[in-house]
């Protein structure tokens, strides 16, 4: 399945804003052709603008862990819950398939994300450098 010309435009566009720190260590197009074969999208939109979203894996039946891979927010809808609701969507199909956690990477850097994270439930599991693992149980 391929990825929307709206997220991808807001991949790339959140890419240029964070001069390239945004998507960090892999080919650009490579991400997101992973993200177009392999991962879940789920979108918040309004009036055909999707106004955020989140991609994820929920598909390893051994760890029984789902992964966040990205959620974007367009800048003019931040502040309005809507990257919390979209976590709490995922969290709650990866708990109805019977997953026992669900996990993401966040930078160090990217304060406002990693708070919203620890305030609700993540918590960190290991340090990767400039990244932080956070998992929550299900």
């Amino acid at each position: 399945m391929m990825l929307s010309a709206q997220i991808v435009s807001m991949i790339l566009e959140e890419q240029r804003r964070q001069e390239g720190r945004f998507i960090q260590g892999v080919d650009i197009d490579t991400y997101l052709a992973k993200l177009g074969e392999k991962a879940e999208i789920v979108s918040d939109s309004i009036a055909g603008r999707c106004r955020g979203f989140v991609a994820f894996y929920c598909n390893d039946l051994n760890t029984r862990k789902a992964f966040i891979t990205l959620v974007l927010v367009d800048p003019r809808d931040r502040g309005l819950g809507i990257g919390q609701a979209l976590v709490d969507f995922v969290c709650n199909v990866a708990r109805r398939r019977g997953f026992t956690a669900c996990r993401l990477e966040v930078g160090k850097s990217n304060q406002v994300a990693y708070n919203m994270y620890l305030s609700n439930g993540f918590h960190p599991v290991e340090d990767r450098g400039e990244m932080q693992l956070l998992e929550i149980g299900l």
